[in-house]
C-alpha cells in the first residue's frame, strides 16, 4: 500500500508547489510601472525589435546598437508582448514563467540530491525572498537561473541517477542556451562539474561530440554572425564586456575591493531567510547532528566556485548571484530533510508565503522616482503632440518612456564627442551638434534644470531657438526650431 501511495503524494506535492510558485510569480506583475534603468532599458530594446522587425541586432535607439547582453532576453520580452499585448504584465511574464520552471527543476534535482523529501528544496527556493522578488524585475538573471538549473539538472540525471550520455548532450545544449542569455557568467556552474568529475577521474566523460556541437551551435552562432557583420564588436565583447567587468571598475557597479562583501553576502544571507536561520538554529543552538550525503560536496562546489568569481569580479549587482540560490536551497534541503514535520511548521510556511505576497504587493504599490509610468504622466501634458523621439541631454535616459509615450529614446551630449566611441553601451548616442543636423519632426528635448543655460546657448549657436514647454521634477522639456530670419 505504501508503494502505491507515494506516487500520489509526490504528484499532489508537485501540484501544490506548482500552484504556490504560480501565485508568487504572477501576483502584482502588472501593478507598478516600469522602473528605470534596467526595466526600461530591456523593454526599450525589445520594443525597438518589434518596431523595426530586426531581431538580430539589439538597438537601444535605431542608430545605436545595444549588445551588452545577447538577445534571448529581448526575444522573450518581445514574444510575450506579441502574445499577451504590450503591457507591464506581459513584459515581466518571461521572468515569472522562468521562476515557475526553476521551481520544477529544483524539485527534479531534489529526487537525486534530497531523495527523502525532494519537494523540500523546491519549497525553500520558491519561498526565498530574493528569487521570488526577482520575478518582478525585468533582467537577464531569472532567465539565467532557470537555464543554469536546467543544465545542472541534466548533469545530475547523468551522474547521480543513470549513466545515459544523452543527459550530457542535453547539459551542453542548455549551457549553450544559457550562454545566449548572459554570456560567460552562464558557464560558472561548469566549474563545479569539471572539478567534481576531475576529482573522480571521470573528466573525459564530459567530452561528447554531439553535446559540444550543440553547445557551440546554440551558444556562439549569434556571436559569430554579429561579429562578422560588425568586426569592431570582437574587441568590445572580450575587452569591455569580459576583461573590464572582471578587472576594472569602469562599469560603476560596486567596483571597490570590498564591494562583494557589501553586495553579495547580505543578498545571499537575507535571500535565504527564513530557512538559513532555521538550519543555524537547529545545528548551532540545538546542536542537532545531520549526516549530509556525499552529493553535498558537489553542491558546495556549485555554490562557492561561482561565488569566488563574483567576489573577484569588479562589476557587482545583487541579482548576479541569483542562480546561486538553487544550490543553497538544495543544501538547506539536505540539512532539513530529516526534520519531523508538524502542524506548526505547515502553519509557519503558509504564513511566510502570505507575508512574501504582501511584501510583493507593498513594493508594487510603493511610489518610486524610477517609475517611468509616473514620469510619462508628468511629461505628457507638456507636449503639444505625440512625440516621435525624446532626447535626454547630459542625464540618464528614462528608456521606459518608449513604452508609455511611444517615442524612441536618445541620449546625447552637449559637448562635442571626441575620439572613437564604443560600438555598444557608449555613454551617449551622439552629441548635440550632430543631433541638430537631423531634421526630425515631433522631437522634444529633456534637459536637467542645471543644464538649461548650456543647452540654450548650444542651440542658439546652431542658428536655432529653444522653446521651453515646461518643467517636471529635475527636467525641463524643450522643443527646438529654426531661428526666424
Amino acid at each position: 500500500m505504501q508503494t502505491q501511495h507515494m506516487p500520489y503524494s509526490r504528484h499532489l506535492t508537485l501540484c501544490l508547489l506548482l500552484l504556490a510558485s504560480i501565485v508568487l510569480a504572477f501576483s502584482f506583475q502588472g501593478t507598478r510601472g516600469l522602473w528605470d534603468p534596467d526595466e526600461g532599458r530591456y523593454t526599450n530594446v525589445a520594443l525597438e525589435m518589434m518596431r523595426s522587425g530586426d531581431y538580430f541586432t539589439p538597438h537601444r535607439h535605431h542608430e545605436t546598437m545595444h549588445v551588452t547582453k545577447p538577445p534571448v532576453t529581448y526575444w522573450a520580452i518581445a514574444a510575450s508582448a506579441g502574445t499577451f499585448g504590450k503591457n507591464e504584465w506581459a513584459f515581466r511574464a518571461p521572468m515569472a514563467i522562468a521562476f515557475v520552471i526553476t521551481v520544477l527543476l529544483v524539485f527534479e534535482l531534489g529526487k537525486s540530491l534530497v531523495p527523502r523529501r525532494p519537494w523540500l528544496p523546491a519549497l525553500i527556493y520558491l519561498a526565498s525572498p530574493i528569487p521570488m522578488l526577482a520575478t518582478s524585475a525585468i533582467t537577464t538573471d531569472t532567465l539565467l537561473a532557470c537555464a543554469e538549473t536546467a543544465a545542472v539538472m541534466a548533469y545530475a540525471k547523468y551522474r547521480f541517477s543513470n549513466k545515459n550520455g544523452r543527459w550530457l548532450d542535453l547539459m551542453w545544449a542548455i549551457f549553450g542556451l544559457a550562454f545566449m542569455i548572459k554570456g560567460p557568467p552562464a558557464l560558472l556552474p561548469m566549474l563545479a562539474i569539471v572539478v567534481w568529475e576531475w576529482k573522480s577521474s571521470r573528466l573525459k566523460a564530459l567530452v561528447r561530440p554531439v553535446g559540444l556541437g550543440l553547445f557551440v551551435l546554440l551558444g556562439f552562432t549569434w556571436f559569430a554572425a554579429i561579429t562578422y557583420k560588425n568586426p569592431e564588436l570582437l574587441n568590445y565583447f572580450f575587452g569591455h564586456e569580459v576583461v573590464e567587468r572582471i578587472a576594472s571598475a569602469n562599469h560603476n557597479r560596486n567596483g571597490e575591493w570590498y564591494g562583494g562583501f557589501l553586495v553579495y553576502l547580505p543578498t545571499l544571507a537575507l535571500g535565504a531567510l527564513p530557512w538559513l536561520g532555521i538550519v543555524i538554529w537547529r545545528k548551532w543552538l540545538k546542536r542537532e547532528q545531520t549526516a549530509l550525503p556525499d552529493t553535498s560536496k558537489f553542491l558546495w562546489l556549485w555554490l562557492l566556485l561561482p561565488l569566488v568569481i563574483f567576489m573577484v569580479s569588479r562589476s557587482r549587482l545583487p541579482f548576479y548571484v541569483l542562480p546561486l540560490f538553487v544550490p543553497i536551497a538544495l543544501l538547506l534541503g539536505q540539512s532539513l530533510q530529516n526534520v519531523d514535520i508538524r502542524k506548526r511548521h505547515i502553519f509557519f510556511t503558509v504564513a511566510w508565503l502570505a507575508a512574501m505576497i504582501a511584501t510583493k504587493a507593498l513594493i508594487a504599490y510603493a511610489p518610486s522616482d524610477q517609475d517611468a509610468r509616473k514620469l510619462s504622466r508628468e511629461i505628457s501634458p507638456l507636449l503639444p503632440g505625440k512625440p516621435a523621439e525624446l532626447v535626454f541631454i547630459d542625464t540618464k535616459a528614462a528608456y521606459g518612456l518608449h513604452f508609455y509615450l511611444g517615442a524612441e529614446i536618445e541620449k546625447i551630449s552637449i559637448a562635442d564627442l571626441a575620439g572613437p566611441q564604443l560600438p555598444s553601451d557608449a555613454e551617449y548616442d551622439q552629441d548635440l551638434k550632430s543631433e541638430l543636423f537631423e531634421n526630425e519632426p515631433d522631437r522634444y528635448f529633456l534637459v536637467p534644470l542645471k543644464k538649461q543655460d548650456d543647452f540654450v546657448r548650444a542651440i542658439e549657436a546652431g542658428s536655432m531657438h529653444a522653446r521651453l514647454l515646461g518643467t517636471t521634477g529635475k527636467l525641463a522639456v524643450y522643443a527646438i526650431g529654426k531661428t526666424a530670419k
